[in-house]
């Protein structure tokens, strides 16, 4: 019983974490990486090659392009959504096998099987 526990439904949950936590790390570091990809080259195509005028802010950044890239929310939408994804697909295979493994589990370390007439009474 307890390995039938452990193989259908502890290590299937282990793998299940494991390969979603790679899985949503591999997005959330592709995001950053054309996030910033994406900000660097707007800042590029923002700044002059050579400034010919008088104004001492010519060339420069605008601030708020670049609390824009450094203050980027922490999840985007399509990360979230992901994530919420990945919690309900766990959340239901453990709501769906649990009542079965815990039925099977609190039936192999009971009493009632023990005694010869609960496990009669158990058929019935």
């Amino acid at each position: 019983m307890t390995f039938t526990f452990v193989w259908n439904y502890a290590l299937p949950v282990m793998i299940f974490a494991y390969c979603y936590v790679r899985i949503f790390h591999t997005i959330r570091r592709q995001s950053k990486v054309m996030s910033h990809h994406t900000a660097s080259s707007r800042r590029n195509q923002d700044i002059p090659m050579a400034s010919t005028s008088r104004d001492p802010n010519a060339g420069q950044v605008p601030q708020q392009q670049v609390t824009e890239a450094t203050n980027a929310p922490k999840l985007s939408g399509t990360e979230l959504n992901i994530l919420q994804t990945m919690i309900a697909v766990i959340a239901c295979f453990i709501v769906c096998w649990s009542p079965i493994m815990i039925s099977n589990v609190t039936r192999t370390f009971t009493v009632c099987q023990i005694l010869p007439v609960c496990a009669q009474l158990s058929l019935m």
